[in-house]
């Protein structure tokens, strides 16, 4: 960003201070002949850097990268006026901005058109055409959310239509744009835990004991005995998945390995995730057809809800338990 003329003269005035054969020039006075021509190279100086901002700013190729710097910089309820060459906002405060900024998260993708070399000479344009909208080949396709109280959202209905027009107004011609902006996905898993006894509740494993704790045992299963407010597993899977970056891959293996970092968990098996209530997982320990290695969500984000974790706690003790045996 440029300069302003203001501070192009005070780092002038700045350098005549290093300099003891300038220390005459002493006058505040601004009709000062010398403060004058500071004033006149501060003005040359301030129209050159605005030229050379405006020049960088209209040659600037708009790769992925700026269609997603464009996206964040929107503004609700301010309309674009043409200036300089190409559509903006009005000046506004600092404040002003922040306060009409709403989106937070964007991730954008761009289908390629892979042609196929066996009947690509015989096909009719009609026939390759038709392919290449099919596929959208050509789209660019903006997931986007914003920020409520922390959690990320889809943007509203009136909210989306105004950031799609904002889109349409600044991008190249020819270029085709999808906004998608959507509840986030339900991330539902199911583990077995096999803690340490000594450090963690795990629940009533014997029979005999007495069934007016059971469920007691089975409110505190997971969590610490030194600490009952916490439970370190649940915690650590809330951790991965807030963490991940907008329309980041989630990585089963990834989660496994923070799991097993926990103090006190000795062996974490992750045995089913699913999205959405799907009836197909998209991992599933016992089918191992049905095993990603990773997936991200449509949304470009998921959803916590403490309900979807069914996670079993199983002390581990090799030495008195024969189940381990074979």
């Amino acid at each position: 960003m440029a300069r302003t003329i203001a501070e192009i003269q005070q780092e002038i005035l700045n350098e005549k201070e290093k300099y003891t054969e300038l220390s005459e020039l002493t006058s505040t006075s601004k009709s000062a002949i010398w403060r004058l021509w500071i004033y006149i190279v501060s003005t040359a100086i301030w129209m050159h850097e605005k030229i050379v901002e405006r020049n960088a700013l209209l040659s600037r190729p708009h790769t992925l990268l700026w269609y997603r710097e464009q996206a964040l910089n929107f503004l609700i309820g301010e309309d674009l006026i043409w200036k300089d060459g190409y559509f903006q906002y009005p000046e506004l405060s600092p404040e002003k901005e922040k306060e009409k900024k709403i989106i937070t998260h964007c991730a954008i993708s761009e289908r390629l058109f892979e042609e196929i070399n066996d009947d690509s000479d015989t096909k009719q344009l009609s026939e390759i055409i038709s392919d290449y909208y099919y596929n959208q080949v050509g789209i660019l396709t903006l997931k986007v959310a914003k920020e409520v109280n922390g959690r990320k959202e889809k943007l509203e209905l009136h909210e989306k239509r105004a950031f799609r027009a904002y889109m349409n107004q600044i991008k190249d011609a020819g270029t085709q744009i999808r906004v998608l902006s959507n509840k986030g996905n339900e991330i539902e898993i199911e583990l077995e835990v096999y803690v340490n006894p000594l450090t963690f509740y795990t629940g009533i494993e014997d029979n005999n004991e007495d069934e007016n704790d059971n469920g007691i045992d089975k409110l505190n299963a997971g969590k610490l005995l030194s600490n009952l407010s916490i439970e370190p597993v649940r915690d650590a899977i809330k951790e991965y998945i807030t963490t991940l970056e907008f329309n980041g891959a989630f990585v089963p293996t990834y989660l496994i390995d923070k799991i097993q970092q926990i103090p006190g968990v000795h062996l974490p098996i992750l045995q089913k995730i699913t999205v959405d209530g799907s009836d197909k997982p998209v991992y599933d320990q016992l089918d191992s057809e049905k095993d990603l290695p990773f997936f991200v969500p449509r949304s470009g984000y998921f959803n916590i809800d403490d309900n979807n974790f069914k996670i079993v706690y199983k002390p581990y003790n090799l030495q008195t338990d024969p189940n381990f045996n074979i």
